[in-house]
């Protein structure tokens, strides 16, 4: 084939009023263009991808909040698992949990929460005291109306959370724990002495006496209960505080009525070392005392039990409710020993958890504390403090006090919860504030009468002075 053979196609009419040559012609493109915009579309693609997509898809994924979690009892294996549960279900959160020590832990905790969070470590949630709130004024954040429903703080847990931790209609803690006073006593010196149990503080002091046993020097081998003193009486202050109570004293009220009540319970206390002669300043303290089988009475919380189990484990022993007084109705010799006539106001001490008003994570926090404190969250707890000790801290919820009712080291706590009140006269808080200045008033009081004999009348003008201050102090009402 040359070009001779090659001959140009024939026109074809115009189909319009245009002219041929007028109608553009579509030409092929030339075969390097389609790759050259398929990559150019490539190349812009992935640089909104690179520039602005995975940066926005990063920053989601890396948005973990942290909370620093301060706990103050509970080792982390106890609470691990809870932990776990909640990192699973809860991605974006994690939880950084420290147990602190004691000593020092409210003033420690109180410097901390005032510190830079971009400088040091501050806790989002914390743990702290039921008698603690005038001390962290402006530092805790309300819980929100609705965790408190979900939770059901106003349903399902002891009236004595309410009590103390509501106020102005927000509650300013959740309890995780419920623990109180009770009177624990060494079986094999009861069934020796066909003694029954006290109902009553007259009973007690009657039982008590009989049951203290001296050599013939005089010198106290067995005490029938350790009261009297303070400084070797576990837990001084919580019977204290327990009586008063009782007695209708109220220590924030400054007037004659109130003072005549606190006067008669101070002498009323110092008459076991003074009258009844229980117990002396020569006996160890009473929990050393109780386990080593030389007292019969003890006062105490329910986790001495885990103390007196390793300091003795042979010990037989049992709990039971703490005596009452008698009624303001019927005040008569009889009455002291009859239920009927006996008021029923037992004492509670406890811990609850907190969240810093100042945190940044305050809805995150309330989030954990809610499956904290859950029914199922508890109970885990509970069983994992189990496996290393006698039982887990005891249920602050109604709804679960049955599940434990049949542990007898923990049914005298439980058994009393709903009629259980609390007060600043707490033992073992460490809290070298409230607690600790307000002890030291009572304490230089009933020793004074019970060692020096000084006048009950002239202490409590002392005394009056002191508490006033600590009111003044810290604000109470």
């Amino acid at each position: 084939m040359n070009d001779q053979d090659i001959q140009p196609p024939s026109p074809k009419p115009p189909t319009s009023g245009f002219s041929s040559t007028t109608i553009p012609v579509a030409k092929a493109l030339p075969k390097f263009i389609v790759p050259l915009a398929i990559l150019i579309v490539i190349i812009i693609l992935g640089f909104v991808v690179f520039n602005f997509l995975l940066p926005v898809l990063r920053g989601k994924s890396a948005t973990v909040v942290t909370l620093n979690y301060w706990g103050l009892w509970e080792d982390r294996s106890i609470i691990d698992g809870v932990i776990t549960d909640f990192e699973s279900k809860n991605p974006s959160i994690k939880i950084n949990y420290k147990t602190q020590q004691k000593n020092d832990y409210r003033s420690r905790l109180s410097g901390r929460l005032a510190k830079d969070p971009n400088v040091e470590e501050v806790p989002d949630i914390f743990r702290i005291h039921s008698s603690w709130l005038p001390m962290f004024t402006g530092m805790l954040a309300s819980v929100p109306d609705a965790t408190s429903k979900t939770i059901g703080l106003d349903t399902d847990f002891y009236s004595v959370f309410k009590n103390d931790l509501k106020i102005s209609g927000k509650y300013l803690a959740i309890p995780l724990m419920y623990d109180g006073l009770a009177l624990f006593y060494n079986q094999d010196l009861l069934e020796k002495s066909q003694v029954t149990l006290p109902k009553s503080w007259w009973d007690l002091q009657t039982v008590a006496a009989k049951l203290t046993v001296r050599d013939d020097q005089g010198r106290l081998k067995v005490g029938g209960v350790a009261m009297g003193l303070t400084d070797n009486v576990d837990h001084w202050n919580d019977i204290m505080g327990i009586l008063l109570k009782q007695n209708g004293a109220d220590i924030l009220i400054d007037n004659q009525e109130n003072n005549d009540k606190i006067r008669d319970v101070i002498s009323y206390y110092t008459n076991f070392k003074t009258q009844y002669n229980t117990w002396d300043e020569s006996m160890p303290p009473s929990t050393q005392a109780f386990a080593e089988g030389k007292l019969a009475f003890y006062f105490a919380p329910s986790w001495r039990v885990f103390n007196i189990e390793e300091m003795n484990p042979t010990l037989k022993f049992a709990i039971t409710t703490i005596p009452q007084l008698a009624t303001l109705q019927d005040q008569s010799g009889n009455s002291a020993t009859s239920t009927a006539n006996l008021t029923n106001i037992h004492w509670a001490t406890y811990w609850a958890e907190a969240v810093n008003n100042k945190s940044k994570h305050q809805k995150e926090a309330f989030k954990f504390l809610e499956f904290l404190s859950s029914r199922e969250s508890m109970e885990k707890m509970f069983t994992a403090a189990s496996q290393t000790r006698s039982f887990g801290e005891i249920y602050p919820r109604i709804s679960l006090g049955s599940k434990i009712s049949t542990n007898p080291k923990i049914k005298p706590f439980i058994s009393v919860a709903s009629e259980a009140e609390s007060g600043y006269l707490s033992s073992r808080t460490w809290d070298t504030g409230l607690n600790s200045e307000l002890s030291k008033y009572f304490s230089d009081a009933i020793n004074g009468i019970a060692q020096k004999a000084a006048d009950p009348n002239a202490s409590m003008v002392d005394l009056r002075a002191g508490i006033n201050q600590i009111i003044g102090k810290y604000k109470l009402k």
